[in-house]
């Protein structure tokens, strides 16, 4: 019997940007919230937006359209620019909106009445709860790891697909934090010899990195998984 090492690569509970010019295209969403910008790229991981407006202001033709029944009285989107108060909070339905390595493009509608974004609109996504990427592998598929930078190491894994092309995780850690990675790691393959069990190695669900050793000495921030094409 030997141990399966078991990774859930992170998810953050929320993450915003705020708008440095009137457009419908956010900036991207920093990395330290939600991993590898490139690798954050459905909007059906998204379950809402909220747009909180700085001051409040519409125009005739809109950039975007709030849900409805968020605001009383319901909407009708007339020619009427539409104004809504100072610092408030309103939702942007998710499935209209286009997403694509960590940039959200809210729906450009054009038509009359509703909201236009404006400098210092604070856009927020608030990501779904169990669709996490999560992925184990046997001990006896761990071929190493190694320092890629300072603050990134990369563990290397025979395919599952049983082929010659290796699948990798890649980890954020701290500056210092490669020696214990290793030690962790390490700990993890050796854990349970004679039956072996599933080993949580590291756990990024909601935002919070939930490792083995309990207390994160590597100062893992986030793990990202890149397995051979064709899963």
């Amino acid at each position: 019997m030997e141990n399966y090492l078991y990774f859930r690569k992170n998810r953050p509970i929320s993450a915003s940007v705020t708008l440095g010019s009137a457009t419908q295209t956010c900036p991207a969403f920093a990395a330290a919230d939600i991993g590898v910008v490139n690798n954050n790229d459905n909007v059906n991981e998204i379950a809402a937006i909220s747009v909180t407006s700085l001051d409040g202001g519409g125009t005739g033709h809109a950039t975007v359209l709030f849900t409805t029944d968020q605001i009383v009285p319901l909407l009708d989107y007339s020619s009427t620019a539409l104004a809504i108060a100072e610092g408030t909070t309103h939702w942007v339905e998710p499935s209209t909106q286009a997403y694509a390595n960590g940039v959200l493009v809210l729906d450009a509608h054009g038509v009359a009445g509703g909201y236009t974004l404006d400098t210092g609109d604070i856009v927020t996504a608030y990501w779904q709860t169990g669709l996490e990427t999560a992925f184990m592998y046997p001990v006896s598929a761990f071929k190493g790891i190694v320092a890629t930078d300072t603050n990134t190491s990369s563990l290397t894994f025979a395919s599952i697909k049983g082929d010659s092309t290796d699948d990798v995780i890649t980890i954020e850690h701290a500056n210092d934090g490669f020696d214990a990675l290793c030690k962790m790691i390490n700990d993890a393959c050796h854990a349970y010899p004679r039956d072996g069990r599933l080993i949580n190695v590291i756990d990024g669900h909601d935002g919070n990195v939930v490792t083995l050793d309990g207390n994160n000495a590597a100062g893992i921030t986030t793990i990202e998984f890149a397995p051979e094409s064709g899963y």
